[in-house]
C-alpha cells in the first residue's frame, strides 16, 4: 500500500484513468438495468402515498408546503419532488399495493406537472444541481414510458443542471455525485457518449491531489480551509465511487484496478482509521453535522461489502470491518496515524480510541456551519482529545454540552460565546504535528488562541494502556478563568475519587476536589501524578438542538436532559505559565488494576514551555517534543539533543536505543540533526551517522521528507545499513528545467535571470523561449470575475458564468486572458478583475504581461522562493474550471492548487512569454 501510495504522490497526485471507457451498447444496457433495479430495491409506504393522492390540490400541489420559501436553510419545496418519487415508486414497484393504479398515475402527473411549470430554484446550489437532479433522473428511469413525451423532455431539462459546468462541479466529494447523476441520466437516455464523459470524469477522481480530494496522508479535504471533511464529502465520495465500482463490474466500463486499489487503501486508511473500532465516528472529526441528532450511531457494512465484490485488495481487512461492523468479531485494531495535511492523530487499541484535533496556520479551525449548523463549535479544534471506549460515549450530546469544555482543550470561560461568525479563524502558529511509526506515537500542538488572549504548549503521547497529557506555558490576559476538560461525555454509572486523604463515590451533583489522585468513570482512569485540584460535574445538564442551528424547518424542538459527566482543571484567571499534567487510563478495572499505580508506568521526564517529554517503563519507549533546540536527559542515563525543533520517539531496550522515530511539526526543516550519548550506527540514502569516540556521542542527520509529505514521520532502526535501509524518501516531482543559474551560450537564457522586466522563471530545451514572472505582485487582492454576471447560465448562490477559459500549460494564459477580458467586459465594461488588471501591467516597457495558467502558476510556486515578494496566500490562474470556479494556488502551504470562487479576492502575479 505504501508503495502505491508514495508513487501516486510522485507524480504529483495527477494520476488519472487512462484506459479509455469502450462504448458497448450491450453494456450500456446491462448497466441501465443494473441502475433501475436499484432504485427500485425499497421498501414502500403505501398508507403515506394514500395520503398523498388524497392530499394533492387541483393544481398539482400540496396545502402543505410553503412554496415560496426558497431559502438555503428552508427550501420546503424539496418536498414536492419527495412525494413526486415516493408516488413513483408506489407505482411502478411490482411488490407495491399500488402498482399500476391510474388514479395514482393521474395525481403523479398532475404534480409532475406543477413541478416543471413552476420550476422552483432554491438559494442553495446542491438542492438545484444535486438533490433535485438525482430525484428527477431515478424518475425517469423509474417510470420511463410512463410518462409523456413532454414531461420526460421537461424532467430531463431540469436533470441536466447536474453538469460538469455547474456551480457544485469541484474535485473532492461533489464532483464525483454530479459526475453519478449524469452517468444515470445518460443511461437513461441512452447516450453512450455523454455515458463516457461521466464515467471517465468520476474515474479520474481516484487520485491523490494536492488540492480537493484524497491527500498524500490518505485524508480528505473538501475545500480550501484545510479542515478534515473525511467522515462527510470523504465517505460520500468513496460511497459514490464503490457503488459504481459494483455497477460498472464485468462490463467494458469497469474501473482500472489501480482506481479500486486506491479506493480501497484510502477506505482502510483513511475513512476506517477515522472512526471508533472502525464502525462509529471518531467524535473528534465531525464537523457540523454535529449538530444532527443520531450522526454518531454505528455505520453499516454496505461499503465495504461492496467493495469485497469488485475487489480482492486487502481483502482480509476488509472482511475484518465487515464482522465488526456485523458483530461478527469483537474489535481487533491497533495502530497510531496522524494525517499531517489536516493536522488530526488517531491512537486505536482493541479496547479503546482515542482523537486530537489541532490546527495551524495551514489550515482554519473549523469547517464553516454552512446552512447555519453548529453554530457553537468555536473551540472543537483546540486540541480536542476525545477517548472512546464503547463508542457511544458522546451519542446526541451535543444539545445540552457546555461547549467551552470540550474534552482535552484549554479554553477562555466566557460568559457568552462568540457569534458563530466568529467560528472559522485561520491558526496562528506553525509548530502543530505529531511523530509516529504506525503503532505508537505523540502529537504537539503550539496553541494560541484566534479568539482569546490564550496560550499554551499542549502534548499527547499514547501508548498500549494509556495516554499522557501535557500542557505548559498556559498564559492568558482575558479577564475570564481559563480550564482544561479532561472529558466530558455522558454519565454511565457512579464516579470514584480518589484524593491523599479519602476515596469516596460523589453523589450527583456539581464538586470541587482538592488534591485529587485520580478519578474513575466507565472504566476509564484519570490520573495525577502530582495530586490536582479539579471540579468535577456529575449530573443533569438540559438544553436544544435547535440552538445548534438557525433554520426554519423543524429540527428537535423538544428540550431534552442528559446526565453527563464532566472532569476540568481551572487554572483560574489570567494565568502566567501555568501547567497540568495527567494520565488517561481506559480498561482500568479497580478489582484487576490498582488505579494508583498507573502513574508508575509512565514518567514525565519534562514538562515546559521549551521540552515536553515521556518515558514509558514498560515498553522502553521515549517521545519528546523539542519546540526550540535543546537537550533531555532520558531514563536510562542518555542524552537526547536536538539541534532544532521537532519530536522524536526513541525505542529500545533500557541499554539502547533500537529505533528513532522524527518529525517536523513546523514543516519547515529540509534536515533534522540530533545527537545521542550511545554508539548508534548506520545510515542510508535519507540519514546518516558520525560517532564522536571523544565525546562518546552519536550525531544523526535525517533528509526529512517534503513537499506534499512535509510533516510526515521518519523512523531509522539502529545497526541499518545500504542496501536493508529504506530507499530515498520520495519528494514531490520538480521540473528539471527548474534550476536557477542554469549555464547560458550565446542568446541562450536562464532560469533565474532578469530579463524582460521580470525574472526567467523555465525555458524550453533552445534557452530562447520561456517564461518570465513580475517581480512583485499587482497591488491589490481582486476578483476573478468581473462582478455578478448579467448573463448567468447556472442557478445557485452566485451570479456566476462559463467564459470557457479552459487552457492549461505553458503559454496557455495568454489565451485565457484575452478570452477572459472579452467575456467579462460584457458584465461591466468599466469593472477591475484579475487578467484586466494582468494585462494592464507594465514593467521596464514590456507591457505583455497575462494572468498565468494553472500549470504556469505551479511553476511560478515550485520559483517563489527565488523570484521572491510572495506575501500572500493564494494566488489566481488563468484556467477556469466551471461556471463559479477557477483555479488558483496556495503559495503559504503545501502549494496546492485549489478550485476557488471567482467572487474571492485573491493575488496576481503576472507572467509574460518571450
Amino acid at each position: 500500500m505504501k508503495k502505491l501510495i508514495l508513487s501516486l504522490v510522485l507524480i504529483l497526485g495527477c494520476f488519472s484513468m487512462t484506459t479509455t471507457l469502450a462504448i458497448n451498447s450491450p453494456d450500456l444496457e446491462i448497466l441501465r438495468k443494473r441502475v433501475t433495479e436499484e432504485i427500485m430495491d425499497q421498501r414502500m409506504n403505501s398508507e403515506q402515498v394514500k395520503n398523498l393522492v388524497a392530499s394533492i390540490q387541483p393544481d398539482g400541489s400540496w396545502s402543505d408546503i410553503n412554496y415560496k420559501d426558497l431559502s438555503r436553510i428552508g427550501y420546503e419545496n424539496g418536498r414536492h419532488l419527495s412525494n413526486i418519487w415516493l408516488m413513483c415508486a408506489a407505482y411502478k414497484i411490482p411488490s407495491s399495493p399500488l402498482a399500476g393504479d391510474k388514479e395514482l398515475l393521474k395525481a403523479t402527473a398532475k404534480a409532475i406537472n406543477f413541478w416543471t411549470v413552476n420550476d422552483f430554484i432554491a438559494a442553495n446550489w446542491h438542492s438545484n444541481e444535486i438533490s433535485n437532479p438525482q430525484l428527477l433522473t431515478h424518475i425517469l428511469l423509474l417510470m420511463d414510458k410512463d410518462l409523456t413525451e413532454k414531461q420526460q423532455a421537461d424532467l430531463s431539462f431540469l436533470a441536466q443542471r447536474a453538469n460538469l459546468d455547474a456551480w457544485g462541479a469541484r474535485p473532492g466529494g461533489d464532483l464525483v455525485r454530479i459526475c453519478g447523476i449524469m452517468a444515470e441520466l445518460a443511461l437513461y437516455k441512452r447516450d453512450a457518449q455523454k455515458l463516457k464523459i461521466a464515467l471517465e470524469t468520476m474515474a479520474a477522481q481516484a487520485r491523490i491531489t494536492t488540492g480537493l480530494g484524497i491527500k498524500p496522508d490518505l485524508g480528505f479535504h473538501h475545500r480550501t480551509d484545510r479542515v478534515t471533511s473525511i467522515l462527510t464529502y470523504g465517505t460520500g465520495y468513496a460511497s459514490t465511487l464503490t457503488d459504481w465500482a459494483v455497477r460498472l463490474t464485468g462490463t467494458s466500463f469497469s474501473l482500472p484496478a489501480e482506481s479500486l486499489n486506491l479506493l480501497i487503501d484510502y477506505y482502510l486508511d483513511g475513512i476506517c482509521k477515522a472512526m471508533v473500532y472502525g464502525r462509529y465516528k471518531a467524535p473528534g472529526l465531525v464537523n457540523r453535522d454535529m449538530s444532527r441528532k443520531g450522526d454518531l450511531g454505528p455505520v453499516d457494512s454496505e461499503i465495504p461489502e461492496k467493495l469485497l465484490m469488485v475487489s480482492d485488495h486487502r481483502k482480509s481487512e476488509l472482511e475484518n470491518i465487515v464482522k465488526i461492523r456485523k458483530g461478527e468479531q469483537q474489535p481487533n485494531l491497533s495502530y497510531d496515524r496522524f494525517f499531517w495535511h489536516s493536522e488530526y492523530s488517531v491512537h486505536q487499541r482493541p479496547s479503546w480510541y482515542s482523537t486530537v484535533r489541532m490546527f495551524s496556520s495551514r489550515n482554519n479551525t473549523m469547517e464553516f456551519p454552512h446552512n447555519m449548523e453548529s453554530l457553537k463549535q468555536h473551540h472543537y479544534a483546540d486540541g480536542a482529545n476525545f477517548i472512546s471506549v464503547t463508542g457511544k460515549e458522546y451519542d446526541d450530546i451535543f444539545s445540552v454540552w457546555d461547549w467551552q469544555k470540550i474534552p482535552g482543550t484549554t479554553v477562555v470561560q466566557r460568559p457568552v460565546m462568540p457569534s458563530y461568525t466568529e467560528i472559522v479563524k485561520q491558526g496562528k502558529t506553525g509548530f502543530v504535528g505529531a511523530v509516529t511509526d504506525g503503532s505508537y506515537g505523540a502529537s504537539a500542538f503550539d496553541f494560541e488562541s484566534p479568539l482569546d488572549p490564550l496560550k499554551a504548549r499542549k502534548a499527547w503521547f499514547f501508548f498500549d494502556k494509556e495516554y499522557v497529557c501535557l500542557g505548559a506555558g498556559i498564559t492568558s490576559s482575558a479577564e475570564y478563568p481559563v480550564t482544561t476538560s479532561l472529558n466530558q461525555c455522558l454519565l454511565n454509572g457512579e464516579v470514584t475519587v480518589k484524593t491523599v486523604n479519602e476515596k469516596t463515590t460523589p453523589e450527583k451533583g456539581e464538586h470541587q476536589l482538592s488534591k485529587v489522585k485520580w478519578v474513575l468513570h466507565e472504566g476509564i482512569a484519570y490520573v495525577f501524578p502530582t495530586p490536582t485540584d479539579v471540579l468535577l460535574n456529575n449530573k443533569p445538564y438540559t438544553g436544544y438542538w435547535h440552538d445548534l442551528v438557525s433554520t426554519t424547518r423543524k429540527i428537535n424542538s423538544d428540550k431534552e436532559t442528559r446526565e453527563l459527566f464532566s472532569l476540568w482543571i481551572d487554572h483560574g484567571k489570567q494565568p502566567a505559565d501555568a501547567s497540568y499534567a495527567y494520565i488517561v487510563a481506559p480498561g482500568t478495572n479497580p478489582a484487576v488494576t490498582d488505579p494508583d499505580s498507573i502513574s508508575s508506568r509512565v514518567k514525565i521526564l519534562v514538562n515546559t514551555v521549551k521540552i515536553q517529554a515521556v518515558h514509558h517503563l514498560g515498553l522502553n519507549i521515549t517521545q519528546v517534543v523539542f519546540y526550540d533546540q535543546g537537550t533531555v536527559q532520558l531514563s536510562n542515563g542518555l542524552t537526547l539533543t536536538a539541534n532544532n525543533p521537532g519530536i522524536v520517539m526513541l525505542k529500545g531496550t533500557a541499554q539502547s536505543i533500537e529505533e528513532i522515530t522524527v518529525a517536523d511539526p513546523g514543516r519547515k526543516l529540509h534536515s533534522f540533526q540530533l545527537s545521542v550519548s550511545e554508539n548508534f550506527s548506520g545510515g542510508g540514502a535519507n540519514w546518516k551517522t558520525v560517532w564522536k569516540k571523544q565525546e562518546k556521542t552519536t550525531e544523526i542527520t535525517f533528509t526529512l521528507p517534503d513537499g506534499q509529505l512535509a510533516g510526515k514521520s521518519m523512523t531509522i532502526k539502529n545497526r541499518t545499513f545500504e542496501p536493508e535501509c529504506a530507499k530515498k524518501q520520495p519528494v514531490l516531482a520538480r521540473e528539471e528545467h527548474l534550476v536557477k543559474g542554469k549555464p547560458a551560450k550565446a542568446g541562450e537564457h536562464f532560469v533565474g535571470e532578469s530579463y524582460g522586466g521580470g525574472i526567467v522563471i523555465w525555458t524550453d530545451e533552445t534557452g530562447q523561449h520561456g517564461l518570465i514572472a513580475a517581480k512583485k505582485d499587482l497591488p491589490e487582492e481582486i476578483q476573478w470575475r468581473n462582478g455578478a454576471s448579467k448573463l448567468a447560465r447556472h442557478f445557485g448562490d452566485n451570479g456566476d458564468r462559463v467564459v470557457n477559459a479552459r487552457g492549461d500549460g505553458i503559454g496557455a494564459g495568454a489565451m485565457n486572458t484575452a478570452i477572459i477580458i472579452a467575456q467579462l467586459t460584457d458584465d461591466d465594461i468599466f469593472g477591475n478583475f484579475a487578467a484586466k488588471m494582468a494585462a494592464r501591467y507594465q514593467a521596464d516597457g514590456y507591457g505583455d504581461w497575462y494572468l498565468p495558467s494553472k500549470a504556469e502558476l505551479n511553476i511560478l510556486y515550485q520559483q517563489k522562493d527565488m523570484i521572491g515578494g510572495f506575501d500572500k496566500d493564494m494566488y489566481w490562474s488563468s484556467t477556469e474550471l466551471n461556471v463559479g470556479f477557477a483555479w488558483g494556488q496556495n503559495f503559504s502551504g503545501y502549494g496546492g492548487q485549489y478550485n476557488q470562487n471567482k467572487s474571492s479576492a485573491y493575488a496576481v502575479r503576472c507572467v509574460r512569454k518571450f
